[in-house]
Formats: structure tokens, C-alpha cells, sequence
């Protein structure tokens, strides 16, 4: 975007259109690899780059699509005290639970794959 006296002046809106778009993208998207992580690589100099692209499936997800959680966000939330949807308790209550013993607590989403 330059800068001084012949800096555009559209830089910011167009960093603030980019940020708006690639929420829109991720919104809509869910993205898979194609290939595994290995094949990506890694060329180095000034920046970094990818030595054979980043090739990725986009699938559209719809509202109503279920989200799929692997319980790894919810179970962080809870390590940090607060509920598994990453918000802080409304009620004295809502804390006990947060003390009762794994297989009892309803909430947690641990509870859904049982330990083998």
C-alpha cells in the first residue's frame, strides 16, 4: 500500500474487506486437506512459502448442518472454569456442578467417548 506522502487511502478498507470476506469464506466452508501435511512443504527466504501449494476440499455447510466437535474446545473451556460453551457461570449452582466427579457432570464433553 506504500507509505508517506503517496500512502494509499483505501489501505485500511481494503485490510478491513479482506478480514469480512475471509470470515464469509469460513463461514460458509469447511475445509479439508487433500493429501497429507507432509506433501505441503516449506521454501524459505525473505517469507515463507509452501514448496507444492496448500491444496485444500471446500465443502458449503449450511446453518443447519450439525457442528462436528472433536470435545477438545469444550474440554479447555472447562479446564479454565468455565462452561463447556466458553462461558463464564450464571449461578452459584452452575460452579458445584463444575466440581462433580467426571462420569456425573452431564455437561461435560468428555462424557461422549467413553475411555476404552
Amino acid at each position: 500500500f506504500g507509505g508517506g506522502a503517496r500512502k494509499c487511502v483505501g489501505d485500511q478498507f481494503a485490510v478491513m474487506e479482506a478480514a469480512v470476506t475471509l470470515s464469509l469464506v469460513l463461514k460458509n466452508y469447511d475445509f479439508t486437506f487433500e493429501g497429507s501435511p507432509d506433501d505441503v512443504g516449506m521454501q524459505t527466504g525473505a517469507t515463507i512459502h509452501t514448496m507444492n501449494g496448500l491444496n485444500m476440499r471446500p465443502k458449503r455447510v449450511t446453518p443447519s448442518d450439525e457442528l462436528q466437535s472433536t470435545g477438545w474446545w469444550e474440554r479447555q473451556h472447562l479446564k479454565r472454569g468455565l462452561t463447556a460453551s466458553g462461558k463464564p457461570f450464571q449461578s452459584k449452582e452452575e460452579v458445584a456442578s463444575q466440581n462433580v466427579p467426571k462420569p456425573q457432570r452431564p455437561d461435560d464433553p468428555g462424557n461422549a467417548c467413553p475411555m476404552a
